[in-house]
């Protein structure tokens, strides 16, 4: 190393020096701390270089108020009992054969003495279906009737013109009074409680598919269909019967001119019940 380059050294390390204690000086001030001092060593202060500062922009963001939340009812729904069905004994049926004392007690939950005499005591079951079946076709199956006949005759008035007695109508008012006096609800329940046994009928008489509910309703629909005759219709007497003179109403069903030997106001009677009957049907 030549002379010159070793009189240059201590100036050098001297600036290396000075250039180190400022960099950490600025450092620290930069952190907000205060220089470590650095024994006697003498440090001078340098001035600060003016930063300007950038205005900060306060951005006030408004939150949303939250209502204070009410507190929270708990509320234990205790399980709901439900009260005992009542359910109504079933009846034990008999056999198709001796089943008559059983539904004629049936009846007479419902209806009174008088009117229980009015109806046969043999086979009620059979006769019912049988009954009812012709009646779907419009006919009168007579040996099958469940009700025993009036004992009233009918009668006519024979004149120059013969036409029905008005008298004759009354025969069938204690039979419309039983056919009214039992409620759409205790019909259909008879119907429901005896089924298997009508259905057993069907198996018997070879129409195991018939329904009998669909049946009934058929031969509803079938009476409710007959018109209304003026009474002063005219008749004419063949040997012990009498026939319509108008050809319109003599070529009505048997079924139909049976109902309408009932008379116009009985007639009335049973079409309203035949009506909501057949609307349970």
């Amino acid at each position: 190393m030549t002379t010159q380059s070793q009189s240059k050294l201590p100036y050098l390390i001297g600036l290396v020096l000075v250039v180190v204690v400022i960099s950490v000086a600025a450092w620290q001030l930069l952190k907000g701390e205060k220089p470590i001092p650095t024994g006697e060593r003498q440090v001078i202060d340098l001035p600060s270089p003016v930063v300007e500062e950038t205005p900060t922009i306060e951005k006030t963001v408004e939150e949303p108020e939250i209502e204070p939340q009410q507190p929270t009812e708990v509320v234990i729904k205790e399980p709901e009992i439900e009260p005992p069905v009542e359910t109504t004994p079933v009846r034990q049926l008999p056999a198709l054969d001796d089943s008559d004392a059983v539904v004629k007690q049936s009846l007479a939950d419902v209806v009174s003495v008088n009117m229980l005499k009015l109806i046969v005591n043999d086979d009620l079951i059979r006769r019912a279906v049988v009954y009812t079946e012709n009646l779907a076709d419009g006919k009168l199956a007579k040996k099958h009737q469940v009700f025993v006949a009036p004992k009233q005759k009918f009668s006519v008035n024979d004149g120059a013109i013969i036409t029905v007695n008005p008298e004759s109508f009354k025969r069938y008012d204690a039979y419309v009074a039983l056919f009214t006096e039992l409620s759409d609800t205790q019909v259909m329940g008879l119907i429901n409680e005896y089924k298997p046994l009508i259905q057993e009928v069907y198996d018997e008489i070879g129409l195991s598919d018939y329904d009998f509910e669909q049946r009934l309703a058929l031969a509803i629909t079938h009476l409710l269909q007959t018109p209304e005759v003026p009474l002063d219709t005219p008749l004419t007497s063949q040997s012990v019967s009498y026939k319509y003179a108008v050809p319109e109403y003599e070529a009505l069903s048997e079924a139909q001119k049976q109902l309408l030997r009932l008379g116009p106001d009985n007639m009335k009677k049973v079409k309203v019940k035949l009506n909501r009957l057949l609307n349970q049907l």
